[in-house]
Parts: C-alpha cells; sequence; structure tokens
C-alpha cells in the first residue's frame, strides 16, 4: 500500500499544487524538447526542461516538465475564497436527486 497526497479539493495543500497534468507539452511544440535535441549536433546538452511561467490576467501558473513520461504539469496555488470555503464532502445535498428510466 502507499500514502499518497490529498486531493486538491480536500482544502489541505496551501502551496503550489499541480492543478493538470497533460501531454501536450509547450516545449515541444516551441521545439525546445531535450528529448528532441538529443541528436543535433551543436545543441545536444543544451536544452534543459527548466520550469516555465504561464499568465492568464491576475493568475500565474509554473510549468514544470516531466520528459521521461512525456508530461507537463502546471503548477497554481489554490485560491483564498476557495480555500476557506468548506470541501464539497462537507457540504449536504439540497436535494436528492431522481433518476428516471425513460425521458420525462
Amino acid at each position: 500500500m502507499e500514502v499518497i497526497a490529498p486531493a486538491y479539493e480536500a482544502h489541505q495543500e496551501e502551496g503550489e499544487v499541480s492543478l493538470m497534468i497533460t501531454k501536450h507539452c509547450l516545449r515541444f511544440s516551441y521545439n525546445l524538447c531535450p528529448k528532441q535535441a538529443k541528436g543535433v549536433k551543436g545543441v545536444m546538452g543544451q536544452v534543459r526542461a527548466d520550469p516555465m511561467i504561464l499568465k492568464s490576467g491576475d493568475e500565474t501558473y509554473t510549468l514544470k516538465f516531466e520528459c521521461r513520461p512525456c508530461e507537463m504539469h502546471v503548477m497554481g496555488k489554490m485560491k483564498k475564497h476557495i480555500l476557506k470555503s468548506p470541501p464539497p464532502s462537507e457540504i449536504p445535498a439540497s436535494a436528492p436527486i431522481t433518476f428516471f428510466k425513460q425521458r420525462p
């Protein structure tokens, strides 16, 4: 058995957490992929997978790269208003969900 970190929705993470893991890599899109530069003369060993910063309005995200499995992690901090709200597991359901056999 392996103990893993709590989920983002559990509101136990205060620092930067991985918001999304994607196979679409910006380093590959911009021809900055260390895996692709291995065979190129003059470039080999110079391209490193350093983190990048992505800004969208007031939000700042850190992009961290795991080149072996070819993944890009979008890292960000939890917003304060989300941290103050109760986790979804503690919010009572307002009404029971009714499932129909056929469309009403």
